[in-house]
């Protein structure tokens, strides 16, 4: 419904679009459709990783865009690079774990 003062029509529209957000109605989110599959280790998601980027590259132009072949291989990229910061972090806290282990405390 159209309104004539320009001041009560921004007040809907701030209200609005608040109860959008807040009910996550927001143009780009996770699509939590998807969640059948779950993970357990940073090797079980290079697993799933390797196998999107080889049916991305094995689909053939009809079935599937060569921008969001791009795309898919963009994101899997993208997820990649996070994978090797948590494997690296994890291999950095396990360092950690043992030095603490063998370490003895300096009595004074």
């Amino acid at each position: 419904m159209p309104y004539k003062d320009s001041d009560q029509r921004r007040a809907y529209d701030k209200v609005y679009k608040r109860r959008r957000r807040a009910r996550g109605w927001t143009e780009k989110r996770l699509d939590m459709r998807l969640t059948d599959v779950q993970f357990a280790t940073a090797d079980d998601l290079r697993g799933k990783l390797y196998q999107v980027w080889a049916e991305a590259n094995d689909a053939d132009n009809a079935s599937l865009k060569p921008e969001t072949r791009l795309r898919i291989q963009l994101r899997v990229v993208e997820i990649g690079l996070r994978l090797v910061e948590t494997t690296d972090l994890e291999r950095r806290v396990t360092a950690l774990e043992e030095s603490e282990n063998e370490s003895t405390p300096v009595k004074g």
